[in-house]
């Protein structure tokens, strides 16, 4: 038997290079002046809302990622636009109108196992739900003894005298001890599946599928086109926000080339040939690449056909041919159209992989998944946004 889990989410941020500078205050608040500022270890710490004034000393702190459940308001979108500047992802998960339900929690859930290893801040208002929520996802995810975690919840407050907090708590834990099942997570803001199914039972064993592999050789190719659009770029305009977004197109995607190459290298999987790529670590050699007679729809390498080439989202030897012959305005339209594209098509590669049975619970595909599609809906934002100053010239 399955039963799904339908996620509520909204992500509220843009890009760290080319946002309008905001108004300051002139005064810089530290942060323990949050209200209830609580840390739990060195990388997790809970509060309620942090003001603007206080994200310079955030990002000293050393805060990688804000996780707000905050209800979204002026004052949050301030936030998300400070911590874009300074560098700091922001993911805001608010409440449906029904309080704090086991979606929430679970969509809550698949967010924190994405930032493994960075430094995070989770808050709300006034800290009650960001401590409830940061309880639940180290006891179900981390393993953490209820007994233990509860604590930092009770520095804040009592939840056993909140019916919607203590109910939570009841309904989530409880859950822990029922019959065995796989928990699949689906895409952020997707919808995860339980298998109860003993015949499939044993995909929680196998550390990966059929289907990681060829997300992981498919988003190679993927993330090859977007680095050859960025190629194009230079000569064709001078606006600065598109520069350094192509800058930082490049060079996330082409790290994520060199962790996919790697991933499957080390499992024994084959590695689909790079376009321009003459290394052995699976570089791709920029400066010598040509990449004006490359027909993506056409290309056929070990048996990677046409089907395979134009995955979601992969532009046309017509579309790139356009952003070949165009400059200035038209070209800087025609790019974040295309862009846009491109990572919508990103986004539908990671939906459909976490649709395969057993697909994605790899520990490094999983994060690597989440990461890509975080990264992607932020930089949609922009580019939005982009256009949208484009139309107002």
């Amino acid at each position: 038997m399955k039963r799904t889990i339908s996620f509520l989410f909204a992500f509220l941020t843009a890009s760290v290079f080319t946002l309008p500078t905001l108004a300051q205050d002139s005064m810089e608040a530290p942060v323990d002046s949050i209200l209830n500022w609580h840390p739990i270890n060195e990388t997790l710490i809970t509060s309620g809302q942090p003001g603007v004034d206080h994200m310079a000393a955030l990002k000293a702190r050393g805060i990688d990622t804000i996780v707000s459940l905050a209800t979204p308001s002026e004052a949050n979108l301030e936030e998300a636009n400070r911590a874009s500047e300074l560098g700091m992802s922001f993911v805001s998960i608010p409440l449906g109108d029904d309080g704090p339900t086991p979606d929430d929690v679970d969509w809550f859930n698949s967010v924190m196992k994405a930032q493994e290893g960075k430094t995070v801040l989770v808050h709300c208002n006034t800290n009650r739900r960001g401590s409830s929520f940061t309880f639940l996802y180290r006891v179900l995810v981390e393993g953490v003894d209820p007994e233990e975690a509860i604590k930092d919840v009770e520095a804040i407050f009592d939840p056993s005298q909140s019916e919607t907090w203590s109910n939570l708590f009841d309904q989530m834990l409880s859950d822990t001890t029922e019959a065995a099942v796989i928990v699949q997570p689906g895409a952020p803001g997707g919808e995860a599946t339980f298998i109860e199914d003993a015949s499939t039972l044993a995909l929680g064993s196998k550390s990966y599928t059929q289907a990681d592999v060829d997300f992981m050789a498919g988003m190679i190719h993927h993330h090859a086109q977007a680095i050859e659009m960025v190629d194009l770029i230079e000569g064709r305009t001078n606006r600065r926000d598109l520069i350094m977004l192509g800058k930082r197109i490049a060079v996330s995607q082409d790290s994520e080339i060199k962790l996919m190459v790697n991933w499957l290298r080390e499992r024994g999987e084959d590695v689909p040939p790079i376009p321009g790529d003459d290394s052995s670590e699976g570089e791709m050699d920029h400066a010598n690449m040509d990449h004006s007679n490359m027909d993506h729809a056409g290309m056929n390498h070990d048996g990677m056909d046409h089907e395979m080439m134009m995955m979601p989202g992969m532009l046309s030897p017509e579309q790139m041919q356009t952003l070949r012959d165009s400059e200035g305005d038209e070209f800087y339209g025609y790019w974040l159209q295309f862009m846009i594209q491109h990572h919508e098509g990103a986004l539908t590669m990671v939906d459909e992989l976490f649709k395969n049975p057993g697909a994605g619970q790899d520990q490094d595909i999983f994060h690597f998944a989440s990461e890509v599609d975080i990264d992607q809906r932020i930089e949609i934002l922009r580019m939005r946004e982009m256009l949208g100053t484009l139309n107002r010239d």
